[in-house]
């Protein structure tokens, strides 16, 4: 098809796709925009509560979350078929506009009662997944399902009354948009005084638990430098993961592996059996999903919870953490052929571990708290190299936990060994950016020894 001008554009988007003119602001005096950059010490950080909804406010947000999902997939549908019949390409204001005409029509009439800037969020999340696969740092985006999709409503400063507790500062009473009563919030936790949120999250999962996502714009005090005793050298420890341990640090510490998965497995069996039996679209079969919901909650409840506890302390105690680069995405791809049940063993038991969780929550903790996280290359031999001597081995089985160097003579522990390897590899990688790090500037919260180049490989 030959390339549409702007005139012949315009008028598809108005006739076929019902995208009407851009008549409202057309008056209106452009005024510059004004600069949105926060203070070097502020981040964005997300609080979450659970609450507790009235009967009335359940229906309405019912109501919101199915309208957020029928308005993404209506964007997507329009910008699809806006591309592929006419060649025209349709964007978030142009959605905007048809979101419109959608709540004039008397078929979607609907779409009224439901709150305009939360629908708006959702045509916005529908631009960002287009320009994440145009980047090329995200997939096509696929239409939401009532089943499988998250049911979620973003709520920005337009759309929520907040209103702080003076008896109880850090808490206050929140009414959404179509809401006359403020929700029952059980706060947990005291945010920070006097600051009005960004935006709100509303959220349930799979289990029907209702939950408060409340991002604020925070000024994070970073923790005082951790050194060696006697020295001038940060203190770093070195964290090798693994299965047989979740953690081992290169003092010999280990954090054992909960096994959440095995431990409930029985009680998962029989919960999904007796799904099984149950008839399609019965009442029985919901609550027996539900209960199958609640057990995965818990056993996600406790696995984030001992990952936060884990990692706060560690990023307290030192000044620099050393991991490895793991492909876990690669870890993770279901096997073909021989050995395919031992290899979905495996991927259960690195999922049930929560190596991704654990690199996450590390990330943001570093960077809040000027502390910095070193990912070492992949390829490099942490457990055959002999740590004392740094003498190379050869490759051993997953199931040698112990071994000791023809060189030297050492015993090491498997997981220990790696830990100080990776320690002793992240820090000269650190020393070589900290001395190409300009006087007065702050080295980075994460090296990546893949982005180094050939830095990383000098002596």
């Amino acid at each position: 098809m030959d390339q549409v001008t702007v005139e012949e554009a315009g008028r598809i988007k108005r006739e076929l796709l019902g995208v009407g003119d851009r008549v409202k602001h057309q008056g209106r005096k452009a005024v510059p925009l004004q600069s949105t950059k926060s203070p070097t010490e502020s981040h964005h950080r997300v609080y979450r509560f659970r609450f507790y909804p009235t009967p009335e406010q359940e229906a309405q947000l019912n109501q919101t979350f199915g309208a957020c999902r029928w308005v993404y997939n209506e964007g997507l549908g329009l910008r699809v078929k806006a591309w592929e019949q006419y060649r025209v390409s349709v964007g978030f204001a142009e959605t905007c506009r048809a979101l419109t005409g959608w709540k004039r029509s008397p078929r979607t009439s609907w779409l009224r009662e439901v709150s305009a800037p939360v629908l708006q969020q959702a045509l916005r999340h529908l631009d960002g997944a287009f320009s994440r696969f145009f980047k090329g740092s995200g997939k096509y985006p696929k239409p939401k399902s009532k089943r499988r999709s998250r049911d979620a409503a973003v709520y920005v400063r337009t759309a929520f009354r907040w209103v702080e507790d003076p008896e109880r500062p850090g808490t206050a009473r929140v009414s959404l948009a179509k809401q006359s009563a403020p929700l029952d919030v059980r706060w947990s936790r005291a945010l920070p005084a006097g600051e009005l949120p960004v935006r709100l999250t509303v959220t349930r999962d799979r289990a029907g638990r209702f939950f408060l996502s409340v991002l604020v714009e925070e000024r994070i005090a970073r923790l005082p430098e951790v050194f060696l005793p006697g020295g001038t050298s940060p203190k770093a420890v070195g964290l090798d993961l693994g299965l047989a341990s979740l953690v081992t640090l290169d003092d010999g510490e280990k954090l054992a592996h909960p096994r959440l998965l095995r431990k409930y497995e029985k009680k998962l069996a029989g919960l999904q059996r007796e799904l099984h039996r149950k008839e399609r679209g019965s009442k029985n079969r919901e609550k027996v999903r539900e209960r199958i919901a609640r057990l995965y909650a818990l056993i996600g409840d406790v696995r984030r919870d001992l990952l936060d506890q884990f990692t706060t302390r560690l990023v307290r105690e030192n000044q620099m953490l050393v991991v490895e680069d793991l492909p876990i995405g690669n870890l993770l791809r279901p096997a073909v052929g021989k050995g395919r049940r031992r290899k979905a063993q495996l991927s259960q038991a690195i999922a049930d571990a929560g190596w991704s969780e654990l690199l996450r929550q590390l990330k943001y903790k570093c960077e809040w708290y000027g502390r910095t996280l070193v990912i070492v290359d992949r390829f490099f031999p942490s457990t055959r190299r002999c740590s004392a001597c740094h003498t190379k081995g050869p490759r051993l089985d997953v199931s040698v936990r112990e071994w000791t160097c023809t060189a030297c003579g050492v015993l090491h522990d498997r997981d220990v060994n790696a830990a100080v390897n990776l320690r002793d590899e992240g820090m000269r990688l650190y020393w070589l950016v900290a001395m190409r790090t300009p006087p007065g500037s702050v080295a980075p919260s994460v090296i990546r020894a893949s982005e180094l180049g050939d830095l990383h490989l000098a002596a």
